[in-house]
């Protein structure tokens, strides 16, 4: 470096990539902090931004208000008289829910599902069976039910109709298995629906089916039509 140059040598000490002076230390911090400061109150409606315009406060007080109604009707559930909700908290069994006004968790968390336990259902089951004296005969019953536990219903009833269905054959033939013709056509049609009503109430409990049996109907037995013929020679040769 020659004697009369400047002591930044050419340049004038200034740096030839930044355009900044040797000297000129590190960016400036303060101003770097008001640039940003600048930037997210123009975001948020407090000011200009530098990519454009801000929101006003007003939409961000409009979307808060839109939400927290959408929250609020989503954990709100207001059960009927005559229903009841199960509770599901990510798929298990959390709560049951009674009439009126109640709050749960997100639908994320917790499912709702709602039972009428008030109303009384029927179902109807005919078939041919045989008593204790081997005689066929033609039954039909008429049941109805209610539901009287939620929550067993809801897990442990897969397809309740077809559950009653069954337990309502198994305890009809196991009643009138154990009846003779005579008692099944004649006097014996209210005890049998009666020991009949009491059985599936039995089954179902075992099951933990969450099922009242509310009546047992059992319509006038009668003997099969193939064998009808038959059987009225049968009573009058008897008569």
């Amino acid at each position: 470096m020659a004697w009369n140059e400047p002591p930044g040598g050419r340049n004038g000490g200034r740096d030839p990539w930044s355009g900044r002076g040797n000297d000129g230390g590190p960016p400036d911090l303060d101003e770097l902090l008001r640039r940003l400061q600048r930037s997210f109150g123009g975001f948020f409606g407090g000011g200009p931004n530098v990519g454009g315009p801000g929101l006003p406060p007003l939409y961000w007080i409009g979307g808060l208000v839109i939400a927290f109604a959408l929250i609020l009707f989503d954990i709100t559930h207001i059960i009927d008289q005559q229903e009841r909700g199960v509770v599901l908290r990510f798929g298990r069994y959390a709560a049951t829910l009674q009439p009126g006004l109640n709050f749960v968790y997100p639908s994320l968390i917790d499912d709702v599902i709602r039972v009428n336990v008030g109303q009384v259902r029927s179902i109807t089951h005919k078939a041919t069976m045989l008593t204790q004296d081997e005689n066929i005969v033609d039954v039909e019953v008429a049941v109805q039910w209610r539901i009287s536990d939620p929550a067993e219903y809801v897990f442990n009833v897969m397809d309740p109709a077809e559950a009653l269905r069954q337990v309502a054959e198994s305890s009809v033939r196991r009643v009138i298995g154990r009846n003779k013709l005579d008692f099944v056509l004649t006097e014996g049609r209210r005890e049998n629906a009666q020991a009949q009503q009491e059985l599936m109430q039995t089954i179902l409990s075992d099951y933990h089916a969450g099922i009242t049996v509310v009546k047992v109907d059992m319509q006038p037995a009668k003997p099969p039509e193939q064998v009808k013929d038959a059987f009225d020679d049968a009573i009058k040769a008897r008569e």
